[in-house]
């Protein structure tokens, strides 16, 4: 499967309202991946190891962007006491490098429908929203290979996630799925870091 037909069917299967501050609710669907993946493949995935909060306070309208520079990861978003926060985060570590001027800006992700950035060896990271109002919204993440198969990752975290996640992962495969989530009396930032194997 080519990369526009492949982006033709993820598109497709997101015509839903994925934003977590809507008042209907819609049936969850996540994206028409096929997920039959060789060891191969696997061994090219990318896996989560650590999850963080690094903002509270958020205002999940603004939304959040994400963008790789070197070895870094900038992340734009807005919090209520300052609409426009940049920082620069190490992906390692996801340590807040103070002082370390922001990446350049990127756009901000799409209100609904997947994220996918381009990886290595013909593959992508897709990372989307999917849930519903009573059953709560989650993040979720697949490894693209350049055939078309696929393999969910799963993070491991439960939380309530609003809005569309934000990614970026560097050359050397280090990188971050950046979500807003509610924590019941407002809403943070929480970052993942990912570590994208290289074929």
């Amino acid at each position: 499967m080519n990369r526009i037909a492949l982006a033709a069917l993820l598109a497709s299967c997101f015509s839903f309202g994925a934003l977590g501050c809507s008042s209907t609710a819609s049936v969850a669907r996540s994206p028409a991946l096929g997920f039959a993946a060789s060891p191969s493949d696997i061994a090219q995935s990318c896996t989560p190891d650590g999850t963080q909060v690094i903002a509270t306070h958020v205002v999940p309208k603004a939304g959040i962007s994400a963008v790789a520079q070197g070895d870094r990861i900038g992340l734009r978003f807005a919090t209520t006491a300052n609409p426009h926060v940049a920082l620069a985060l190490d992906p390692g570590t996801l340590e807040v490098l103070a002082g370390e001027p922001a990446p350049a800006a990127a756009a901000p992700s799409p209100a609904q429908g997947p994220v996918q950035v381009e990886l290595t060896g013909h593959r992508s990271l897709v990372a989307w929203t999917e849930g519903s109002v009573e059953g709560g919204w989650r993040t979720r993440v697949a490894t693209v290979a350049a055939d078309g198969s696929s393999e969910a990752v799963d993070f491991g975290y439960e939380g309530s996630a609003v809005g569309q996640p934000a990614v970026a992962v560097t050359r050397a495969g280090n990188g971050v799925v950046a979500f807003i989530e509610s924590n019941g009396a407002g809403f943070q930032l929480v970052v993942t870091h990912v570590t994208c194997a290289t074929p």
